[in-house]
């Protein structure tokens, strides 16, 4: 008895080994504009932490070196919204508001910023016409250091997929 046990966990442990990943869906293949954004607005945002300002920036030169997708500064002209976030535990950054602005008003005051989230860099893909960020991610990867220069691994993961996956395709 004892035997078909180890022989089960053993399948269990070694399937995965052996999976085929499931291509990307068509519509990350066929997209043909994409917008990058933080999980706390776009790299012109005061709320945007500065490390994500500048992967945003980074990812946005990438997706033009690669010449594959349009980069576009405007969700609503986007089929898929990439979201990037650069890996830190805990951050607080205070803030001062002045005054409102549209189309997001705020009163006058003081106020902070938090972050918490794991040490790991993140890059996720949305599609911008079902829902955007509030839909589940058609792809999601994180690595430490995936977003760092030069190379921005995490991207190129995702051209690599991307690339996987129009071959698949008839």
């Amino acid at each position: 008895m004892p035997r078909s046990y180890v022989a089960v966990l053993c399948v269990l442990i070694c399937l995965p080994a052996f999976a085929k990943k499931a291509p990307l869906p068509s519509l990350v293949v066929n997209a043909r504009y994409v917008y990058v954004t933080g999980y706390n607005g776009s790299e012109f945002s005061a709320r945007s932490f500065p490390d994500d300002r500048l992967a945003i920036t980074d990812v946005q030169n990438g997706i033009k070196r690669w010449k594959k997708y349009i980069v576009v500064y405007k969700p609503e002209d986007a089929d898929l919204i990439l979201l990037v976030r650069k890996g830190r535990v805990a951050a607080l950054r205070p803030r001062i508001t002045i005054g409102g602005r549209v189309p997001e008003p705020e009163r006058p005051g003081l106020g902070t910023d938090a972050d918490v989230g794991s040490g790991g860099d993140m890059l996720a893909v949305y599609d911008a016409r079902a829902g955007g960020l509030d839909s589940a991610p058609l792809w999601r990867q994180m690595s430490n250091g995936g977003l760092n220069q030069p190379g921005l691994p995490l991207l190129e993961r995702f051209r690599k997929d991307v690339e996987e996956s129009a071959k698949k395709k008839p």
